[in-house]
């Protein structure tokens, strides 16, 4: 099973980009895991729902037919708790699919077909946050479920 986490976004700053390298070394230690950036396509505001059609366009360029996509959205389901989160983890990887692919939406949320293409949308807090500080947390979170699947002292209740 690989884990991927795909994420719209030009330069990460260096806090980001450390962010990136601690959890991707903490992740591989449960399975082969990566993180892709795309970039997202140049359109003005006026223009979002032509954006959004083209990252849509980008994302679903890059699954497989048998990937499983859960997709980070503000408009998605929150999950009660870390512990919730990781009962759904669990049931992601018991799947049986290859690989998981974890996508946070562009500023403009994700298009029709993107949604239709995916088996989940996530909501990572009721607060709103810009994308880098999502991506942290997206990164924090799946590894925080590895550990409560594995029973790794990490969380505590």
């Amino acid at each position: 099973m690989k884990v991927e986490l795909i994420v719209y976004a030009s330069r990460a700053p260096a806090w980001l980009q450390a962010v990136r390298q601690e959890f991707s070394a903490k992740l591989g230690g449960y399975f082969p895991f990566s993180i892709k950036t795309l970039k997202s396509p140049s359109a003005g505001r006026e223009d979002l729902a032509v954006k959004r059609k083209l990252e849509g366009e980008l994302l679903l360029a890059q699954l497989e037919p048998k990937d499983l996509l859960i997709l980070f959205d503000e408009k998605g389901r929150v999950p009660k708790s870390s512990r919730d989160f990781s009962a759904l983890m669990t049931r992601l990887l018991e799947s049986g699919k290859a690989r998981i692919v974890f996508c946070i939406g562009g500023a403009y949320g994700f298009d029709e077909p993107v949604k239709k293409r995916s088996s989940e949308a996530l909501s990572l807090s009721p607060l709103t946050m810009n994308h880098l500080v999502a991506e942290a947390v997206a990164l924090e979170q799946i590894y925080r479920a590895m550990t409560l699947i594995k029973g790794v002292p990490y969380h505590n209740d």
